[in-house]
């Protein structure tokens, strides 16, 4: 567990919650907005465990009380944290028991605490009901939100709460985390540090599910679409649309390379182990023009997914729109 002068890249939001630890002004309801990865969870996590610490002074959490510990578990008699499966919808019942944490006495910290991530998850009748308990906040009660899809979530619900902010961590900053908690090298953490656009828990989420051999997989692929004369006619490996998103970022970054380096740019370069495959062999022969038009092509795609286009027609055209000229 760290504390919040820890958090690494988040100078605003940290002040902010410094801020109010400091006058002694919390709010009873915040909401942690920001793509995900980039420590909103930690700090509220770290901002909580302050609040409980029994042993720390000041700003800082002592971490190693048993509060503290427990507040790192997710353990604390006082603290309800909501997180729900992946794409599953929170529901009215979820938010009843955070109602009822809100309203109990608090066990042993000065304040009760409820936490929702992902809370744009939430059906409608669980945001109505959340947003009574926004309207008639119990006395001693803390409730955050936390949200990488602020949009989703109804005006009325976001006016209600101080918003914390939370920022992509620049390259650098995440390269430096990932090589602290992960065993690879340099050039691999940058390359994951540009493609996860500022998030290190998503860059590391990324490695931990295998995107080296997702990388060849891909680079492999391009390979075969550049040999087969009719690439219209292949299908793309994978018709997932969140594994597609991926793919097609990460074509978007080779073609990239492929047009840096071919116009002799080789230092700005994010993975140079693509300079030794077939997709860049063969790719390296189109013009700048062309390549641009594949890129152009790629966003167009990516576009599309997001708008909910069938994920099975893109795998369907995805190649043939890597080969079209």
């Amino acid at each position: 567990m760290v504390s919040l002068k820890d958090i690494k890249g988040q100078s605003n939001a940290v002040r902010f919650l410094e801020g109010s630890l400091a006058s002694s002004r919390i709010a009873n309801s915040y909401l942690f907005t920001g793509c995900e990865g980039v420590g909103r969870a930690l700090a509220a996590k770290a901002f909580i465990a302050r609040l409980m610490c029994r042993e720390g002074s000041g700003r800082d959490a002592c971490l190693i009380c048993p509060s503290c510990r427990r507040v790192e578990t997710l353990e604390h008699p006082d603290l309800l944290w909501i997180k729900p499966d992946k794409n599953k919808a929170i529901k009215i019942d979820e938010i009843r028991k955070a109602k009822d944490v809100l309203n109990l006495k608090a066990y042993e910290a000065p304040v009760n605490v409820s936490v929702i991530e992902d809370s744009h998850m939430m059906t409608q009748e669980a945001a109505n009901a959340l947003l009574k308990v926004l309207e008639e906040p119990p006395g001693e009660s803390l409730l955050i939100l936390i949200t990488h899809k602020k949009e989703l979530l109804a005006e009325t619900v976001i006016s209600r709460c101080a918003e914390v902010r939370f920022q992509p961590l620049s390259p650098g900053e995440t390269k430096d985390i990932i090589l602290e908690k992960a065993d690879i090298s340099e050039e691999s953490a940058w390359f994951l540090a540009c493609f996860s656009q500022g998030s290190p828990g998503k860059a590391l989420q990324m490695l931990e599910e295998g995107l080296d051999k997702r990388k060849e997989s891909i680079v492999s692929l391009a390979g075969e679409i550049a040999r087969e004369e009719n690439a219209s006619c292949m299908n793309w490996s994978s018709e997932n649309k969140d594994a597609l998103l991926e793919d097609v970022d990460m074509l978007i970054m080779f073609f990239r390379d492929i047009a840096l380096a071919r116009e002799g740019l080789k230092r700005m370069v994010l993975d140079n182990s693509l300079m030794e495959s077939e997709m860049y062999r063969f790719f390296k022969n189109y013009s700048s023009e062309r390549i641009f038009g594949i890129v152009e092509r790629l966003i167009d795609t990516r576009r599309a997914l997001l708008g909910n286009v069938n994920p099975k027609l893109v795998a369907q055209a995805l190649a043939g729109a890597i080969k079209s000229t």
